[in-house]
């Protein structure tokens, strides 16, 4: 009987080496998981960001862009009026 209680006694005690070794396990590997959230968290910001300055610089520019086009048939039309003031002109 005393034989099968220090058994016992080291299977506890063995039991409780291993429970407390995957909870430091446990305990480390929620740890790293935290790290991990806070980083993709922060990089997931700095892509959102970077995203937000494309997408105003893209929208900026389609401002330009329409204002080029504008500027450009003004000219044309210009050119246009020019050249039959020109024709008129050498008509004479």
């Amino acid at each position: 009987v005393a034989m099968e209680t220090t058994s016992l006694e080291h299977q506890i005690q063995s039991v409780q080496r291993h429970i407390a070794f995957l909870k430091k396990e446990q305990t480390e590997l929620l740890h790293d998981l935290h790290l991990e959230i806070l980083r993709l968290q922060k990089h997931c910001s700095e892509l959102t960001h970077d995203l937000e300055i494309k997408e105003l610089e893209a929208r900026q520019q389609d401002v330009l862009d329409r204002e080029l086009e504008e500027r450009c048939r003004a000219m044309e039309a210009q050119l246009q009026e020019k050249e039959k003031d020109n024709m008129e002109l050498r008509k004479e």
